[in-house]
């Protein structure tokens, strides 16, 4: 079925990324792309193991309290808000895809 797994700790039933990217780079695995929802994407940037950030911007308005966000649960105050240091732009059709370095400055 799959060729390799892992079986990360949790506590209270949230995945202990530190432990889960500690035994993915004991497999040899550098590079990790991330792909999902709010809560998931909180919650990697929550622990620091987020090294770029890539956003799209789609020609589209969504808002209300149940809008999809790009992190969801207690998310981060300005004063503890990752840093973000813009690498590329790039347009295609409608569609503005943005590439940022986490942690810069």
């Amino acid at each position: 079925m799959f060729d390799r797994t892992i079986h990360a700790k949790t506590t209270d039933g949230e995945i202990d990324w530190i432990d889960a990217f500690q035994q993915l780079a004991s497999l040899g695995i550098k590079r990790l792309a991330i792909l999902g929802g709010g809560k998931l994407v909180a919650s990697v940037v929550a622990a620091g193991l987020v090294d770029e950030l890539w956003l799209t911007v789609c020609p589209l308005i969504l808002g209300g309290v149940d809008a999809p966000t790009p992190v969801e649960g207690k998310g981060f105050l300005a004063d503890v808000a990752p840093k973000l240091e813009l690498l590329a732009v790039k347009q295609v059709g409608q569609e503005v895809f943005l590439h940022y370095r986490v942690g810069a400055g």
